[in-house]
Order: C-alpha cells, then sequence, then structure tokens
C-alpha cells in the first residue's frame, strides 16, 4: 500500500490534495473488500464522492467509516477525525499524521 501518498500532501494544494483523497478512496476500498472477502461486511460510505472546496460531509462519513472498521477489526476506537480544523495548517498535518497511522493500523489487521 502507498502511504506516502497519504502523507505527502501540502496544505492548500487542491491538486495534491485530489490525489490524496483518490488514494484514500482507493485503500478503503481495499479495506471494504478485503473485510467482505473475509466474511466481515461493514457499510460502505461514499467517501470516493469528496468536493475538495467543501470536505466538511465527506469528513464526517470518513470519520464515521474508520470508526466502523475500527469496531470490526477490534482495534481502539481511531482518534476523532473530526477534531481538528482543515483550515488551521498545523491541524491539517497532525489530522494526516494521525490518519496514516489509522491506514497503517488497519493494514496490518487485514494482513495487507
Amino acid at each position: 500500500m502507498n502511504f506516502d501518498a497519504l502523507s505527502f500532501v501540502k496544505f492548500g494544494d487542491k491538486d495534491n490534495l485530489k490525489e490524496f483523497l483518490f488514494e484514500n478512496g482507493m485503500q478503503h476500498q481495499l479495506f471494504y473488500q478485503t473485510l467482505a472477502d473475509s466474511n466481515r461486511l461493514v457499510s460502505k460510505y461514499p467517501i470516493m464522492d469528496a468536493d475538495v472546496d467543501n470536505l466538511d460531509d465527506w469528513l464526517l462519513i470518513h470519520n464515521q467509516e474508520h470508526q466502523v472498521i475500527a469496531s470490526t477489526l477490534l482495534l481502539d476506537n481511531p482518534f476523532n477525525l473530526l477534531d481538528m480544523d482543515w483550515n488551521v495548517e498545523a491541524d491539517f498535518y497532525e489530522w494526516l499524521g494521525v490518519h496514516q497511522a489509522i491506514h497503517q493500523q488497519i493494514a496490518e489487521a487485514l494482513g495487507l
């Protein structure tokens, strides 16, 4: 899995953010499919439908999907990804780091 695409996002760069959103969505699709292949069905949220100019809805459903995956895999409940303000550069970068760690934890639990 390409975790670099989840961490190397420049604050305020919409094109770079679109790349992140795509890679993130692909990883979520892999998580979903891997869970389904092992008969662990989880709710699938429309996280590929992100609008870079208004990410509030995406942040909410993305956070919900992470909570469902963590619960299914019996992982510690992930950090609330809604607790940071993406309009604040320091919060944005902290969110990226926490989010990447969550994805790595999920990938490890799924053997990816």
